[in-house]
């Protein structure tokens, strides 16, 4: 059951969300200094990367086939930044949570590589068989400074109805931060709380290195953190919903994403055929896609089958989604749009 509605979260194209929202554990490293500010119209700064230093009991840490983990109750070591980063903070196994990352809000700028629709907010009603389980929202309203970089704040929410609490409590958030000029990821944020099952984790990523840091958060407190290599184009589970919007969708065609989740695999999606579907605004001309889930994901469990019809025009809205579940299907329909 909680893996149905769990389930939930893809149909609803922003990873069942909401309600009861996690923190971090409270953190035991330095805080960092606020970031320099930077406008829409400035260069990308050339600083020297701001050292984060751990000088508490915070996780041990050991190194294995070139990844790190780290699990709470050892000793961190110190982290020095002697190279330049590919932001303003050295993405290492010191930095606690990507809020520290997050600066203010930025106007948008003739520069940045454009979104199908901006800004945006799609709201999909969920159903498991006849039943309405909840809502799910999709949307991107602001650009931020994150780490430095002017990056599109992309946010997933979905939330089980009254109904449905009474016996699954569903609120779970996802976050990505999208890199304004060359849209590929820069950090994501996993939240989830369906019923008893929790889950708390990011992934930071640094392409002057090819590297990203991730962390997981257990319910207890307790934490691990890994290190590892990424492609050069890297997007996150969510950010590549819209790296796919923004692609020329040819039926018999293929779009291939390199996704890192924290692990790398490659995201493909089938192009299947040109329709008109059913929504809660009426009939609309759609493109049906299929992708193919190697990897647990935003939408679907590996192995299951998730269909997305998208809007047929330059925006290419999500319209409908249906996934199979273990008992029967969920599907998410287009309730509004802004």
């Amino acid at each position: 059951m909680r893996k149905a509605l769990g389930l939930l979260a893809l149909a609803a194209l922003a990873a069942c969300s909401v309600g009861r929202r996690a923190t971090d554990p409270e953190a035991t490293l330095p805080a960092i200094a606020p970031l320099p500010e930077i406008t829409a119209a400035e260069p990308l700064p050339e600083e020297p990367a701001v050292a984060v230093a751990s000088t508490a009991t915070a996780a041990a840490t050991t190194t294995t086939n070139g990844r790190t983990k780290t699990t709470a109750g050892g000793t961190a070591p110190t982290t020095s930044a002697s190279r330049k980063s590919w932001g303003l903070v050295t993405i290492t196994t010191a930095i606690v949570s990507p809020s520290q990352l997050m600066g203010r809000e930025l106007p948008y700028d003739p520069s940045y590589k454009k979104l199908p629709v901006f800004p945006e907010k799609i709201t999909l009603q969920v159903s498991w068989g006849l039943l309405d389980v909840g809502e799910a929202t999709l949307s991107v309203k602001r650009i931020v400074s994150f780490n430095g970089r002017p990056a599109y704040h992309l946010v997933s929410e979905a939330r089980s109805n009254a109904f449905c609490d009474t016996f699954y409590r569903v609120r779970d958030l996802n976050e990505s931060w999208l890199d304004a000029r060359t849209l590929t990821s820069l950090g994501y944020s996993k939240k989830l709380r369906e019923g008893g099952f929790f889950r708390d984790e990011w992934v930071l990523y640094d392409r002057d290195a090819n590297t990203f840091v991730a962390r997981r958060t257990n319910k207890d407190g307790t934490f691990a953190v890994r290190a590892g290599t990424i492609p050069a184009s890297v997007q996150d589970i969510l950010s590549s919903i819209y790296f796919v919007r923004a692609q020329e969708l040819k039926v018999g065609g293929e779009v291939v994403v390199d996704v890192n989740t924290p692990d790398n695999w490659p995201l493909s999606v089938k192009v299947k055929e040109r329709e008109s579907v059913k929504t809660h605004l009426g009939k609309r001309p759609a493109v049906l896609v299929e992708p193919e889930m190697r990897r647990e994901g935003l939408f679907v469990q590996k192995g299951k089958r998730l269909r997305l019809w998208l809007s047929d025009d330059a925006e290419k809205r999500p319209l409908l989604m249906k996934v199979e579940v273990f008992f029967g299907h969920v599907t998410a329909s287009l309730r509004e749009m802004l």
